[in-house]
């Protein structure tokens, strides 16, 4: 029994390792270098928002406070029905009052196109509502439009208060590795993504590919969106937020969490490139089988009892690592990592028979994926 175990916890460390092997190229946004000059380029900030009025009273005013101006702030009212249209315009917004929704269109992609046509910047800079730029970070953004062959996205920084929301943990992890970006091979790797809550580019690049049009009736456009840009000629660029930009999302209760994480995780496992979503696999596999080997223990001897403690304390500490990359993740979290790798499955699993029986879920007032 014990040499089946050990073989066991040998396979399971291998998967440890492929962990490491998908996240070994994390990166932030870099800083300017000292003495460097500020970039001089006209950005206009679009923001889609339906019914944002509470998370654009924290990102509007993160937007006035920063040490470099964009050129615009555009607010694409997606028919809310809240205060957003009069909040945005009280922060000195561009109000946009988006039309209704075209044919073939989802939510997002229409409000985000009617934001990009009404703007006249020389780069676009995409933010989700939910988001808030830290001190300094616009001009960090600003900065990568010295590289005008790249378009530039960021995962911002997930800011963690209630308990539940650490139910979050995997979801976030999972969409940073599944953008295939941050692999030993960083940029060079094929079929890098784009996250879609912070995406950065310029005019010409957004026009050259027909601006949100192409991927006008997809959940997750984002997804869609780099694969244009990249048949196009641009590299597609990945960041982490932590130092740049943070978000909360989910703030509400579990209810709206799971609705959210449901309406398009199914989507992107569809569009993950085949080399991170086995990557993935691979890790995820490792986890559970740390946790299935703890159920070897009134079958192991002394020396047995060691490895298994190790590989489970192994897989806490990667945990830890992925998850502090993420956000602002508890250590406990880690250390209890089954249950936020429970509740992930659980919650794919779900969205997955929902969308095999035709399904759909309602976020905001409207059906999507």
């Amino acid at each position: 029994m014990d040499l089946f175990i050990w073989i066991f916890l040998f396979i399971t460390l291998l998967c440890w390792v492929v962990g490491w092997v998908i996240s070994a190229r994390f990166r932030v946004v870099p800083s300017l270098a000292p003495g460097a000059p500020k970039p001089i380029v006209k950005i206009s900030i679009i923001i889609p928002a339906r019914d944002e009025e509470e998370n654009l009273s924290r990102l509007l005013p993160s937007l006035k406070e920063q040490d470099f101006a964009a050129h615009e702030i555009i607010v694409v009212d997606d028919q809310s029905t809240d205060d957003t249209a009069g909040l945005a315009e009280r922060y000195g917004a561009r109000v946009i009052n988006g039309g209704a929704l075209a044919p073939g269109w989802y939510g997002k992609p229409w409000a985000c196109q009617q934001g990009a046509d009404a703007a006249t910047g020389e780069w676009y800079l995409f933010l989700d509502a939910d988001t808030v730029l830290e001190t300094g970070g616009l001009l960090r953004i600003a900065d990568l439009s010295n590289d005008p062959s790249s378009v530039h996205s960021i995962c911002p920084h997930h800011r963690v208060k209630h308990s539940y929301e650490q139910l979050s943990a995997f979801f976030n992890i999972i969409m940073i590795l599944g953008m295939n970006a941050f692999t030993m091979r960083g940029s060079s790797a094929k079929q890098i993504g784009l996250f879609g809550q912070v995406l950065f580019l310029s005019r010409e690049q957004y026009e050259g590919v027909g601006g949100h049009e192409p991927v006008k009736s997809e959940v997750l456009e984002n997804f869609h969106l780099s694969r244009f840009l990249t048949e196009a000629g641009y590299t597609c660029r990945c960041y982490l937020g932590r130092g740049t930009i943070w978000m909360r999302m989910f703030p509400t209760n579990l209810q709206d969490l799971v609705a959210g994480w449901s309406k398009g995780f199914v989507s992107g496992a569809d569009n993950t490139p085949k080399s991170a979503l086995i990557g993935v696999s691979i890790w995820l596999s490792g986890l559970i089988m740390s946790v299935i080997a703890l159920t070897f223990i009134p079958l192991a001897s002394k020396a047995v009892l060691y490895g298994i403690a190790g590989t489970y304390f192994l897989s806490a500490i990667q945990s830890f690592y992925l998850m502090k990359n993420a956000g602002t993740f508890s250590v406990l979290n880690a250390l209890f990592f089954p249950l936020s790798l429970a509740f992930y499955q659980g919650v794919f699993f779900k969205a997955l028979e929902r969308r095999k029986h035709g399904g759909a879920v309602e976020w905001k007032g409207r059906h999507v994926g």
